[in-house]
C-alpha cells in the first residue's frame, strides 16, 4: 500500500538544451533533481519500487516547450515556494525549469488540443504564397504511425488554428493548433510533412518544434 498524502501539480518548460531527450529522460531527470531536493515523493511498493509521476502529454524528442504538467505524489506537503526554487535549484543547467506548481486534488486536466510554434529554414527563399496555399488546404492526406500500425489521415481535419507569423528570406515561424491528448495526438512533425507534401519543391533544411500551450476539455 501507498501513503501518498498530497498531489503537487508542476508546470514545467523543456529548454533548447534538451530538445533531443525524450520522456523516459526527461523522467530520470525530474527524480534526480527531486531526490537531490529531498522533495518527499511517494514511491510504489514492491520489488522495485518508483517514483510517482504522472506526466499530462509526454513530449517528444526534437521539441521543446513551456506548458508541460507533471503530478507528483508526495508522502507530506512542503512549503510550495521553497520546494519549486529548490528543484529548480537541483537541475542541471537550461534543461528543466518549474515555472509555477500548485497542491491539488483536482485530476489532470483532459487535453483535447496544443499549439505549437514551428520555426524552418529552407535552402531557398521562401515565398508567402507557397506557405498560405499549404495552410489553406481542404486535404492533406499524411501517414501516422503509432506503436502497432500506419493510418493515412487527412491532417487538416486536425488543424483549428494556422498562421503565418514570419517570413523573411528562407525562414519562416508558423503556428497552429491541433489535435492532441489520448484520444487523437498530431506530433508537429506532421505538420511540416504536410506542408512538403503539398509543395514539393519546398526544401526545408532545418525545423525547430516548441509547444506552446495545452487546451483543455470546457466540461473540466
Amino acid at each position: 500500500m501507498v501513503f501518498a498524502l498530497c498531489k503537487l501539480r508542476l508546470i514545467f518548460e523543456k529548454k533548447d538544451k534538451i530538445r533531443y531527450l525524450g520522456h523516459l529522460d526527461i523522467l530520470r531527470t525530474f527524480i534526480r533533481a527531486l531526490r537531490r531536493a529531498q522533495v518527499p515523493v511517494a514511491y510504489t511498493q514492491g520489488f522495485n519500487p518508483h517514483a510517482m509521476l504522472v506526466f499530462a502529454l509526454p513530449i517528444g524528442v526534437g521539441v521543446t516547450s513551456e506548458c508541460e504538467i507533471v503530478d507528483i505524489q508526495m508522502l507530506k506537503q512542503t512549503p510550495l515556494l521553497q520546494t519549486l526554487k529548490s528543484i529548480n535549484a537541483c537541475m542541471p543547467p537550461n534543461s528543466v525549469e518549474v515555472i509555477s506548481g500548485e497542491y491539488t486534488d483536482r485530476q489532470m486536466p483532459t487535453i483535447t488540443k496544443a499549439e505549437y510554434l514551428i520555426d524552418i529554414i529552407s535552402k531557398d527563399n521562401i515565398g508567402k504564397g507557397l506557405i498560405e496555399n499549404a495552410m489553406s488546404q481542404k486535404e492533406i492526406l499524411i501517414d501516422k504511425k503509432s506503436k502497432k500500425k500506419i493510418t493515412q489521415i487527412n491532417i487538416m481535419e486536425h488543424i483549428f488554428e494556422s498562421e503565418l507569423l514570419h517570413l523573411c528570406d528562407n525562414t519562416a515561424k508558423l503556428r497552429f493548433v491541433v489535435s492532441a491528448g489520448n484520444v487523437f495526438n498530431i506530433k508537429p512533425q506532421l505538420l511540416i510533412e504536410a506542408v512538403k507534401k503539398v509543395e514539393p519543391g519546398l526544401e526545408i533544411n532545418y525545423s525547430l518544434y516548441h509547444r506552446k500551450r495545452f487546451i483543455f476539455d470546457d466540461v473540466e
